[in-house]
């Protein structure tokens, strides 16, 4: 069976109900097969049944994204297409006799009509109910106006609107704060699931500038911190494409260029391999995963996590982007799949390639000039000054000179985590 997760759309409300009228009808033309019988003797009264429901469901199947830039992945959208192709076949038929022809030659070897049918339907509101939004009533919220979305993925609680009111407010203060009160306001698109849908453009983001129309996406379902900080990262692309000019943004990216050099690969290879190779000390499941896998990233990555070692995290992150590192993972048992170098093995085969910007906030902020002033902006907002390297925090205040000193919040310092692992 399936299962709604959260309030449906309205585009969910109408495929789901033209495609239980086409299943009701099925069933009962399968309720006429006998045990000992793989045939179906469809009556003319149920063909007819079954076309008109077909009939129905078919146009609500032609599922298209509305934004043309953006497109149904392949796999699903091949899916789809057999879908309404089966659909069309029943819809051709004339009578029962024909409708029982078509249904006994959609049987396979494992599955017959009633069966693909039911896994066709299923992949349809799925992809309807990841897929699909529609807008609600709009609100103004101080300098914000927020459209609110229902995606069909998340129900729009009050917990939400609850984060919305506490993440626009403090972030609003915070701006102020640190002279940054001319960039408060703007328009918002708020969704209440976890991650953006794909109807954004932005699957599985938390949030998302789009400077051609100046609008900011924002996801609701996470903690009221990281939603903040997603908020204020965002506002930093605003900052940076809207306020900051053609020759902020050419110096910016010159200081970008220019900071780019050659980590420490070695540091971070040493520390790994020490890890990956130590003795064999217990079963529990950590320790089993670091004896088989310590040498791919994830395990490695899961233990500094877990071991608070974060400047180690972030110039593994960054060293791992460099060095092309992309590993697939078993989707059933967890698993790195086979046939694919470690990690650590083609950082080693790359270390004398890798070269990477040297003063990173975090391991995103390394991958372009745009990212390092959203993440430096943010995390001087957020957690204050203190938490950018005095390179970074000296070349943010030349970019937006009337950035205030503020106060610090907290948070490791990342000219310390960065210094680490310099030559």
């Amino acid at each position: 069976m399936y299962t709604r997760t959260a309030a449906p759309t309205a585009n969910y409300v109408r495929l789901e109900s033209a495609l239980k009228r086409v299943g009701d009808a099925l069933i009962r033309a399968f309720r006429s097969r006998t045990w000992f019988r793989a045939d179906v003797a469809v009556s003319d009264e149920i063909a007819a049944e079954i076309r008109a429901a077909v009939a129905v469901a078919l146009p609500l199947l032609d599922i298209r994204m509305a934004d043309p830039g953006l497109r149904i992945p392949s796999k699903f959208d091949n899916r789809l297409r057999n879908f309404r192709k089966m659909l069309a076949a029943m819809s051709a038929t004339a009578d029962g006799a024909q409708m029982s022809a078509v249904l006994q030659g959609m049987t396979g070897k494992t599955t017959d009509a009633w069966q693909k049918f039911i896994a066709y339907r299923d992949e349809a509101l799925g992809i309807v109910r990841n897929l699909d939004d529609e807008l609600m009533p709009s609100a103004d919220m101080g300098p914000y106006t927020v459209q609110p979305y229902n995606t069909g993925k998340g129900d729009w609680a009050e917990d939400h609107w609850d984060n919305l009111r506490w993440v626009l407010r403090e972030g609003a203060k915070l701006l102020q704060k640190y002279g940054m009160g001319k960039y408060v306001g703007g328009s918002i698109l708020a969704y209440p699931s976890r991650t953006l849908p794909a109807s954004t453009g932005g699957p599985g983001a938390l949030a998302m500038y789009r400077r051609t129309d100046d609008v900011m996406w924002l996801a609701l379902g996470s903690t009221p911190q990281r939603i903040l900080q997603s908020f204020i990262h965002e506002t930093g692309h605003r900052v940076y494409w809207k306020f900051l000019g053609a020759q902020g943004r050419i110096a910016w990216n010159t200081y970008f260029d220019g900071d780019v050099g050659t980590p420490d690969v070695d540091a971070v290879i040493r520390a790994w391999e020490a890890w990956a190779a130590g003795p064999h000390t217990s079963d529990d499941a950590d320790e089993w995963e670091r004896v088989k896998y310590g040498r791919y990233l994830a395990p490695w990555m899961r233990h500094l996590d877990k071991t608070g070692q974060l400047d180690l995290e972030m110039w593994t992150e960054i060293i791992a982007q460099q060095a092309g590192v992309d590993e697939q993972y078993d989707a059933m048992t967890g698993s790195p799949k086979r046939g694919q170098t470690p990690a650590l093995d083609k950082i080693i085969e790359k270390r004398g390639e890798i070269r990477a910007f040297m003063t990173p906030v975090t391991a995103y902020s390394a991958t372009s000039a745009g990212e390092l002033f959203a993440e430096a902006f943010a995390h001087y907002i957020v957690d204050g000054p203190g938490r950018l390297h005095p390179r970074l925090r000296s070349e943010l205040r030349q970019a937006l000179p009337t950035l205030k000193v503020g106060g610090r919040r907290g948070g490791p310092s990342a000219y310390r985590v960065a210094a680490r692992y310099l030559d």
